[in-house]
């Protein structure tokens, strides 16, 4: 035996490092490319931010990732201090984000083309720039985003995606300004019908949306850290916030009331996502994609991310403005 191991000591020596070597590269390579949701929510009563660093992953330190393994999904209807009225409360269609309604409508009424097609409805300096962006964001963010991206079917049979959110963005729908409930229900549903079955996103874009009267109102069913549809090339890692009615100059008033509701729902975000506002300035992600950049505007509105040679008059407001009524209200000095 003891002749039979010295004969064969280098190759048996080999064939043990050799399988050590594998292993230890294969653990490597699950723990860098494969981490699953599963894996990952199992630590995360003790995951520290950083100690995803050694992935070379770029995560801004004001995001709560503990948070988002926990809480993506859960729908978010409020507390104490703010009521958020439900889907169910404003007339919400589960029937919209089924395939086959939505083909059966279509048949019968008026809908917009199957896919959107930037060459179609951009113009040429347009259509550069959305080709920039999404070159842009394959090269900077699209490794990023599929580390941590999650789904979950809801109980409309549609499957929503999830992503930890980094910051907010304000629109306005350009639609009817209500201040009665009876009112805002139905330009609600409106609006419903047709982002989830006249455009075929199978939901309504928004995460949240006010009326007139400073009643808020639950978005798309996804709930928290979901995807919405909103802004173009930045619908990921943000939080969307729709007023509704036309606030370009000339048209619908800002109300008191809206301004407060605005105010109380950020301040609401902020302290469910545990996002940490200490510090002046957040590392976000630039409007072309380009990378990252150390910016004051954890709040933007549409406008600022828009890619048209005629940018979007979204949210009507200027988001100055609304960042200055926001940030002044908030508990912390940093953003004052």
């Amino acid at each position: 035996m003891f002749l039979f191991f010295k004969k064969y000591y280098p190759i048996i020596l080999s064939f043990f490092l050799l399988i050590l070597f594998g292993f230890f590269i294969g653990d490597g390579l699950i723990e860098k490319r494969y981490l699953t949701s599963s894996l990952l929510q199992s630590k995360a009563d003790s995951m520290d931010q950083l100690s995803l660093e050694h992935l070379r992953i770029d995560i801004p330190p004001h995001i709560n990732l503990t948070n988002f393994y926990k809480t993506y999904g859960q729908r978010m209807l409020g507390n104490d201090q703010i009521n958020i009225i439900s889907r169910e409360e404003w007339g919400a269609d589960n029937r919209y984000s089924d395939i086959q309604f939505i083909e059966d409508f279509c048949q019968k009424n008026y809908c917009y083309e199957d896919r959107y097609n930037p060459e179609d409805t951009f113009s040429e300096k347009e259509y550069w720039r959305s080709l920039e962006l999404s070159i842009n964001y394959k090269k900077n963010f699209e490794s990023y985003d599929n580390f941590f991206l999650q789904s979950l079917k809801k109980e409309n049979d549609f499957v929503y995606y999830y992503l930890p959110v980094e910051g907010i963005v304000i629109h306005h729908t350009a639609g009817k300004f209500t201040t009665n409930f009876q009112e805002s229900k139905e330009e609600l549903q409106k609006i419903h019908l047709m982002t989830a079955v006249q455009r075929k996103w199978r939901d309504i874009g928004y995460h949240y949306l006010i009326d007139g009267a400073g009643r808020i109102y639950e978005g798309n069913l996804g709930g928290k850290y979901s995807i919405g549809t909103h802004a173009y090339g930045h619908n990921k890692g943000t939080v969307s916030i729709s007023l509704m009615g036309d606030f370009r100059p000339g048209h619908n008033k800002l109300t008191e009331p809206m301004e407060k509701a605005l105010i109380n729902l950020v301040e609401y975000i902020i302290k469910e996502y545990q996002l940490d506002i200490s510090k002046r300035e957040f590392y976000l992600r630039k409007p072309d994609l380009s990378g990252r950049e150390m910016t004051q505007s954890l709040i933007k509105g549409h406008m600022e991310l828009d890619i048209r040679e005629e940018p979007t008059e979204c949210p009507g407001v200027d988001p100055e403005y609304l960042r200055n009524i926001i940030y002044s209200s908030l508990n912390t000095s940093a953003l004052y």
